[in-house]
């Protein structure tokens, strides 16, 4: 997530909980959650305050996109059978990349590119 989209994400949770957003909340913010992808962090405050009143922290966003990524690999498995052939490097690369690519939302497995 950039910057510009956790200054976004803020600003989503300040429509529910009307906090205020300065420079610094952003900055502070981002440093705990740019690793995460902006629509996942997104639908974890909307669900966040969907079922629940107290203010949202970073804690909590992490929490939900980490349930979040864990329910698609959890209906993704059956995407996960490997193409015949690979060995135990290519297996576990290919099995790496695909279950990342599930649990970032994609629909099913990329063939292996060859490197």
């Amino acid at each position: 997530m950039t910057l510009e989209e956790t200054i976004d994400l803020l600003t989503v949770a300040a429509a529910f909980d009307r906090r205020t957003v300065g420079e610094g909340d952003a900055v502070a913010w981002h440093a705990a959650l740019g690793d995460l992808d902006f629509a996942d962090s997104r639908a974890a405050v909307v669900g966040h305050y969907r079922d629940r009143r107290d203010w949202i922290m970073p804690s909590d966003i992490r929490a939900r996109v980490k349930a979040i990524r864990v329910a698609r690999l959890d209906a993704g498995e059956k995407f996960l059978d490997p193409p015949s052939g690979l060995d135990g490097p290519a297996y576990k690369d290919w099995l790496i990349r695909n279950r990342k690519r599930i649990a970032d939302g994609h629909d099913g497995p990329r063939a292996l590119e060859a490197s």
